[in-house]
Order: structure tokens, then C-alpha cells, then sequence
């Protein structure tokens, strides 16, 4: 036997590298995104005093912080008062949107249904969380300016 002709064993490391970026994103959301949301339901439905009453941001510095209502954003959105999610916090609605899509046009394509192809990974995704992180923070603290002065 030449040694071309044999068998390499099965590497995960290999299999999970060997893919795509589409398909690694895929693997990556649902290995760290379902436990996160499994924890953050069970946080949600158990602890409802367990988060912190103030944000330590806004106590040194007066003004809000990028994060500035991401829990309670969270909490209302799983409740399924998502107009309330989206005012405490947007950046919460739309990583939640972008994940239900993101993961579920990958398992629906995985399970052949057809014309479902899933969604390309592109950067902008997450420029475009960031940007409306940033956005809600000096919309939030440019309110709380004119309220205040």
C-alpha cells in the first residue's frame, strides 16, 4: 500500500475549519447562542431581582452607558413587549432578529427545504449593531442633557 492511500482519522478541529465562514458562524451560534439563550431565560424567569438596581457607569459619570437598558431590554423582549425592549435598548431587538434569521435560514436550508438558501455572514451585521449601540447612547445621553439643563 503507497502511503497516499491512507486513511487520515477524523479531526474535528479539521472538520469544524474546513468549512466555510457561513457554516462555522452557523456551528459558533448554535454552540454558544442556544446555552446563552437558555441562561438568559432561565436568569429572566428566576432572578427577576438578581440585576443590579443602578448602572455604576451612570452613578460615576452622570451619563449612560452603551448598555444603559440591555437587561431590562432583555427581559421585556423574552415577556414579548418588544416595543418596550426596543426603547430600553434597540441593539437587543436587532441581535435577536439577526439570530433567529441568521440560524434559522441555516438549519432550514440543512433540513432541505427548498429555495432556502442561508444567509451570507457579512461584517456590516455587525457594524450595523454597533452603530445603533452607539446611536441609542448619544441619543439616550443627549436626552437626558436637555431634559436635565
Amino acid at each position: 500500500m503507497k502511503e497516499g492511500n491512507k486513511k487520515k482519522p477524523f479531526s474535528f478541529r479539521e472538520w469544524l475549519f474546513s468549512h466555510d465562514l457561513d457554516r462555522r458562524m452557523f456551528i459558533y451560534g448554535l454552540i454558544f447562542g442556544l446555552p446563552g439563550i437558555a441562561l438568559i431565560l432561565t436568569y429572566t424567569y428566576l432572578a427577576p431581582g438578581f440585576a443590579p438596581t443602578t448602572c455604576r457607569f451612570l452613578e460615576l459619570t452622570g451619563y449612560y452607558c452603551p448598555g444603559c437598558g440591555c437587561t431590562r431590554a432583555v427581559r421585556s423582549f423574552f415577556r414579548g413587549h418588544f416595543l418596550f425592549s426596543f426603547l430600553y435598548n434597540p441593539v437587543v431587538i436587532y441581535c435577536m432578529v439577526m439570530y433567529i434569521l441568521y440560524e434559522g435560514s441555516h438549519l432550514l436550508e440543512i433540513l432541505h427545504v427548498p429555495h432556502i438558501k442561508g444567509m451570507k455572514f457579512r461584517y456590516w451585521y455587525i457594524y450595523a449593531g454597533i452603530w445603533i449601540l452607539l446611536g441609542n447612547w448619544v441619543i439616550k445621553n443627549i436626552i437626558m442633557y436637555i431634559v436635565n439643563h
